[in-house]
């Protein structure tokens, strides 16, 4: 996935979509973490994956200290 050409433009076509009313005030940091969070997508997606990976069940981290590369 490519980073959205206008996020402003997502936000205009999804703002009433999903019900929402954005101010004007909020409009540039919402347009922000959306391209944010495609970016991150973007990072996410390009991992290759097999068809027979699968998350795990329950993720536990490591304790703090242990398990550090």
């Amino acid at each position: 996935m490519s980073e959205p050409d206008d996020p402003n433009a997502i936000v205009d076509a999804m703002a009433p979509f999903l019900g929402l009313t954005i101010s004007d005030a909020d409009r540039p940091g919402v347009a922000f973490h959306l391209a944010t969070a495609a970016r991150l997508y973007a990072l996410v997606d390009a991992v290759a994956i097999e068809d027979a990976e699968e998350p795990a069940p329950v993720y536990t981290p490591a304790p703090i200290g242990e398990g550090a590369a």
